[in-house]
């Protein structure tokens, strides 16, 4: 039987991908799984949608929105989807998704020669938690990552033998990556840099590639920089290179609680068995998501004792610098960041399938010398399958949510009408999302959205949250956090609105504690709780099986 030529295979590759992954998403029916900032990023990428020419750029996503929103008009202009970007991104995910498995694909299929090892290589990436998950959801990391990991896996076929010509393509498409999204530059930079730093060759000479990788980087920076001078929130190349994402806001920071995010991050990468995004929920995950991280581990430890007898040729030792490099780096950014993040662990993870193509190949090899057991290989086979077929069932769990999301809002809008409600939240309940994207676009109270007198429907979303001044106010005291929450729940009473409160009431305060760990404001949790419950008490008025229940609040001992 003739074999298909490597072309016919990458595209047989992209186009069983991309039909799988858009099947997944109409079977899921459900575009925000585990995260629902791609919510947020639709409604941002609105402008770019409807008026192109006057949309303002985003420093940390400065080639997203006008890439995602230039795609999703041409979605509409073919009738799909129409107005629904929150659906859209989701589909341009998977074509996305569906050039990184080719990347993948033909990186294996160049570096083993091996048609199976690259098929079951595709298929073990495809099949890893987080890339399945991000591939049919509407998160924005997609396009970046696809690129990033292009330049990655080049990297890892040229940086053996690196020439300036081969530093300077990769250093392009890594800078159209980082370009889409801005953190994605300081992990796998590191990846790179140690890559040539370890290359077979005189000092002087890494010392020039080094500089060659750089100087590329600004150059290519640069360049779409000037392309962009003078449109609506233009930047110039220092501010383009250093965007400060994150930083002095309650996403960064050390805390301990993030050991259990990290465990959460790390475990629902290879196989997600829950949705741990905080560090109470991921200590009573800990068990799953210990077997997932013990299941890493364990492929690593396997991969260095089989690959260790290679660890002086060239090209080898290149692809451990890159991708190891890149989990370093990353795991510890991370950890001040958000290790629990899908989109914060995609990027760093991906030397997991590296590692389990080269022991399959490895083991191929073996096999064809005889020096392996006549079964190894196919054992390998069988569990090439087993992320996608666990990933497949456990995203399964959440079939729907969109159209249950949506119903539940309505109900919810009957029982609470928004012209006389506001609503207090912890900050990241699922719903506000939705009353977010469907309601009105308006942040809680703390970023300045004070509306009139009740009734009022401007805005129709008036809300409250706990988590915004551990974000937004890192310096604050947690006796000036919970004044000012009391501040602006005093004031929602006072205009005449209805305040009415989530499940997050019946939290402990051990348990608010653990929540804001995730934003090194667990100190915080004494002095909020104190004033919540000091001073207000609730009493029980609807409740939803997916939302969850919610209470109305008053003054303490009030009539």
């Amino acid at each position: 039987m003739r074999t298909l030529s490597l072309g016919w295979q990458l595209a047989l590759a992209f186009v069983l991908s991309f039909l799988f992954l858009i099947g997944m998403i109409s079977w899921l029916q459900n575009v925000h799984i585990l995260i629902a900032n791609g919510m947020y990023k639709s409604i941002q990428a609105e402008p770019w949608i409807h008026d192109f020419a006057h949309a303002r750029l985003d420093p940390s996503n400065y080639l997203y929105f006008p890439l995602y929103g230039f795609l999703a008009h041409g979605l509409d202009m073919l009738g799909i989807l129409r107005g629904a970007a929150w659906k859209q991104f989701a589909y341009i995910n998977a074509f996305w998704a569906g050039l990184c498995i080719v990347f993948v694909y033909a990186f294996f299929h160049r570096v083993t020669g091996s048609t199976i090892v690259a098929v079951l290589a595709t298929l073990f990436h495809l099949g890893t938690g987080f890339f399945l998950l991000l591939s049919v959801i509407s998160e924005d990391i997609m396009p970046a990552y696809a690129v990033l990991m292009g330049a990655m896996l080049l990297a890892a076929l040229w940086f053996d033998r690196p020439t300036h010509i081969r530093v300077a393509l990769v250093a392009v498409v890594f800078t159209l990556a980082w370009l889409i999204e801005w953190r994605l530059i300081f992990p796998t930079l590191c990846g790179l840099l140690l890559a040539l730093a370890v290359a077979d060759l005189p000092i002087r000479r890494r010392l020039a590639l080094i500089a060659t990788l750089l100087v590329s980087i600004v150059a290519v920076a640069g360049i779409v920089q000037q392309i962009w001078e003078g449109h609506n929130g233009a930047m110039g190349l220092p501010d383009l290179l250093w965007t400060a994402k994150g930083i002095d806001t309650g996403w960064g920071g050390i805390d301990w609680a993030k050991t259990w995010l990290m465990l959460s991050g790390v475990g629902n990468y290879f196989l997600v068995t829950g949705n741990y995004f905080d560090p109470a929920a991921a200590a009573r995950g800990v068990l799953p998501l210990s077997v997932s991280a013990l299941l890493q581990l364990a492929i690593f430890v396997v991969g260095v004792v089989i690959l260790w007898p290679q660890r002086h040729e060239r090209r080898l030792r290149a692809i451990a610098a890159i991708f190891l490099g890149t989990l370093v780096a990353g795991q510890v950014m991370n950890f001040y960041i958000q290790p629990q993040d899908p989109q914060m662990q995609i990027n760093v993870m991906p030397w997991l399938t590296i590692t389990w193509a080269l022991i399959v190949a490895a083991v191929a090899v073996k096999q064809t010398q005889g020096q392996a057991k006549p079964w190894a290989l196919g054992t390998l086979a069988v569990l090439s399958f087993v992320p996608l077929v666990w990933n497949v069932v456990s995203l399964s769990h959440w079939r729907g949510t969109d159209a249950a999301s949506i119903a539940a809002l309505a109900d919810l809008e009957r029982h609470f009408p928004p012209d006389r409600t506001v609503f207090l939240y912890w900050g990241f309940e699922p719903i506000a999302t939705w009353q977010y994207g469907l309601w009105s676009h308006t942040w809680d109270w703390d970023s300045g959205s004070i509306p009139g007198p009740a009734p009022s429907d401007q805005p129709r979303f008036k809300w409250i949250a706990v988590d915004a001044g551990a974000i937004r106010h890192v310096q604050w005291t947690p006796a000036e956090h919970a004044a000012a929450l009391r501040q602006q729940i005093d004031l929602a009473l006072h205009l005449g609105y209805r305040v009415a409160v989530s499940g997050f009431w019946n939290w402990t305060e051990p348990e608010l504690a653990q929540h804001l760990g995730g934003l090194s404001a667990s100190g915080r949790a004494p002095a909020i709780y104190a004033m919540l419950h000091d001073n207000y008490e609730v009493h029980p008025v609807y409740r939803n099986d997916l939302v969850g229940q919610y209470y109305e609040l008053q003054p303490r001992g009030a009539q």
